[in-house]
């Protein structure tokens, strides 16, 4: 009986470790596309340069977008798998209240604000697609590299996530 006690102890310990230690699983890929893929492409497009509190696009620097990124979101478009979007997604920096405070609107708020700018500005430059969404996170990802409330911080984003 110990010998088998042990034997399942054994099988229970080996099977316990095989999979705490298997490999990651594999980036997302829907229909051969790999959306991480998608991903880092788009991570170099994003728009920045709003004044602080404001969801106003700068025309130039938006016009500038356009021209370099917009035929490459409107490729990823194409491509998209089933069940996922393009998402826009509007930051801030770390000023002021991330919920509505007083006349403070809240970085959320603001946020939001930009990234719904960037979604209509979209629209305008004939990129409107139901796999077209947007969203603010307010200043949850702060880019490590700069001052929490530097310019850059406040900017739109662009990934593809599920629906």
């Amino acid at each position: 009986m110990k010998k088998v006690n042990a034997m399942l102890f054994l099988f229970a310990f080996i099977f316990a470790f095989g999979c705490a230690s298997a490999p990651a699983p594999e980036p997302a890929k829907e229909s051969g596309v790999d959306v991480s893929s998608l991903n880092r492409q788009l991570s170099d497009h994003s728009i920045g340069g709003f004044a602080y509190k404001s969801s106003k696009l700068d025309t130039v620097k938006w016009d500038r977008w356009a021209r370099t990124a917009a035929p490459l979101v409107k490729e990823i478009i194409s491509k998209l798998p089933e069940g996922y979007v393009l998402q826009a997604t509007g930051h801030a920096d770390a000023s002021g209240p991330e919920e509505p405070t007083g006349n403070k609107p809240g970085n959320i708020k603001i946020s939001t604000d930009r990234a719904k700018t960037v979604y209509d500005a979209l629209k305008r430059a004939n990129i409107d697609s139901p796999k077209v969404t947007y969203k603010g996170i307010g200043s949850d990802e702060l880019l490590s590299e700069f001052d929490s409330r530097a310019a850059e911080q406040r900017r739109v984003t662009f990934k593809i996530v599920p629906e």
